[in-house]
Formats: structure tokens, sequence, C-alpha cells
């Protein structure tokens, strides 16, 4: 499941157009309770589309779901989009911060230790695709 992600996420970013805005993504159990609040709760889900479809979709910077971290059930199928996440923070953790990542790339990183989380990745123009499992980056790909 998680190289499949790792190819979700590749595919996602090698098809983004210059109006990508990036991606979190978080694969869990739907029914996991996470640090979390639905910024778009009333805009449906995309649905009939590929998941590499979907997530290009939703994160093209004109469509208003493009914000936050978006949730995949264990079977990669997208269940929740626009989801504002603050993973609590674990200083323990040996973090590279002159690597010039923002946000999202912390984000992923922190919430990949919540137990109950398979995985976490982001995808942009800048910094490439990250997965994280456990607090540890397991797959990088440079811009």
């Amino acid at each position: 499941m998680v190289d499949e992600f790792i190819r979700i996420l590749q595919c996602v970013r090698h098809a983004a157009s210059n109006n990508f805005s990036g991606v979190g993504l978080i694969v869990c159990d739907p029914r996991l309770v996470l640090p979390t609040f639905p910024m778009k709760p009333w805009v449906p889900l995309p649905n009939g589309e590929s998941t590499v479809d979907q997530i290009l979709k939703i994160s093209a910077i004109e469509c208003e779901l493009h914000d936050g971290f978006h949730f995949l059930s264990h079977e990669l199928k997208l269940f929740a989009v626009a989801q504002y996440f603050s993973p609590p923070v674990d200083l323990s953790l040996s973090v590279d911060v002159e690597g010039g990542f923002g946000g999202r790339y912390f984000a992923a990183l922190f919430g990949s230790l919540i137990p109950g989380v398979e995985c976490t990745g982001i995808a942009t123009h800048a910094a490439g695709v990250a997965v994280f499992k456990g607090g540890q980056k397991i797959y990088s790909e440079n811009p």
C-alpha cells in the first residue's frame, strides 16, 4: 500500500500543471479521530475518477478544496478533503529546519507519528515529493 501511495504522489506531481497548489495527503482509517477541522464541509468530494485525477482536480489553485490536507483510506480512496490538520509537535525528532520546507511538510512529518496514521505525504513543485511513516522520511523525490 505504501508503494502505491508513493506512486500516486509521483503521478500527481508529474501530471500537475502550473495551477497546481501542492498537496498534503494522509492515509488512515476513516473512523480515526485526528486533530483536524473541515474547511469546506459544504463542498462535495469529486467522484467517478481515479484517485490521481481527483487529487489533481482539487489541488488546482482555482478549486475551493485545494487548501489543507486530504485523507485517503487504506484502499487509497479519498474520504475527506480540505482539512486543517494540526498534529502535535514532537521535539525529540531530528528535523532538518534548514531545508527550506514549509508548514505542509512539517505537518506531514509530525502527523505520521499519530497512532493509526499509516503514512503521510506531500507533493509540490518546489519541494518535490516526500513521504513519511512513523516520524521518518521514507521516500523523497526532489523537484
